[in-house]
């Protein structure tokens, strides 16, 4: 079986965010129809201000069931949890601290401990916490992607190596442009979820958002995710799909 994908374009940011806050409210009544607890990871960048902030309006997160719902993290710098650059700080400022939601839900990456042995911790975490399984694998119900400029998820950078690989779910990473360290989950774990979203916006990711969906997927790491027994989708402002729509 390979992965159901749609499409989703908006005419701005305001339209995109809006969009994305309902379809969270909505996808996670629907999954906790069907399980007692679901677990989504988040990106941390720019991107998470635009749609995560709209998310915290009490409009939409009022009527989720947060008590239920695990957060963890696609991706972390090796920074304590309050530093500007820290993913945890970006989200929990626009999200996590305008919501309720119990502490022990709050899964992040711990910036601030040796790489080698957090990748680990971490990695552990999601094998014991996350309780859906396929194959080997736990099974996130949902992954919510940016996409660099130079086509990196995660901390899944071109041409650069991961290390200290834990279990196929974790691994050690390094910005090929600052050298800065960071952990980040894999490929394979992203490809092993139910749901993975890819959220973009802005004229610097248009070719990106080209060469994965019309050009060499495997040009960037971004074109590489193609959940086998998933839904792969794309939400896109229009500067984002300039390329795509001169089709």
């Amino acid at each position: 079986m390979g992965s159901i994908v749609n499409y989703n374009l908006f005419s701005n940011t305001k339209e995109l965010s809006e969009y994305f806050a309902e379809l969270f409210r909505k996808r996670c009544a629907e999954l906790l129809q069907k399980k007692k607890n679901i677990f989504i990871a988040l990106s941390g960048g720019n991107t998470p201000n635009i749609y995560l902030n709209k998310l915290a309006n009490p409009q939409y997160s009022k009527n989720i069931e947060w008590e239920r719902i695990h957060i963890f993290f696609v991706d972390e710098r090796m920074v304590p949890p309050m530093d500007p650059g820290s993913n945890f700080r970006t989200i929990n400022v626009v999200l996590l601290s305008k919501i309720i939601i119990p502490e022990e839900n709050i899964h992040r990456i711990k910036g601030e401990i040796v790489p080698q042995l957090e990748v680990q911790r971490y990695g552990n975490e999601i094998l014991n916490n996350v309780g859906k399984k396929r194959g080997s694998l736990p099974e996130f119900d949902w992954i919510l992607l940016g996409i660099g400029k130079d086509g990196h998820i995660a901390s899944i950078f071109p041409n650069v190596e991961l290390k200290y690989q834990f279990q196929n779910i974790s691994a050690v990473s390094r910005n090929p442009e600052t050298g800065q360290i960071r952990i980040t989950i894999t490929e394979t774990i992203i490809n092993n979820a139910d749901y993975v979203t890819f959220i973009a916006t802005g004229k610097d990711k248009a070719e990106v958002a080209y060469e994965i969906l019309k050009g060499d997927k495997n040009k960037y790491p971004a074109g590489r995710i193609n959940p086998a027994n998933g839904t792969l989708e794309y939400l896109f402002d229009k500067d984002a799909a300039a390329l795509l729509l001169e089709q």
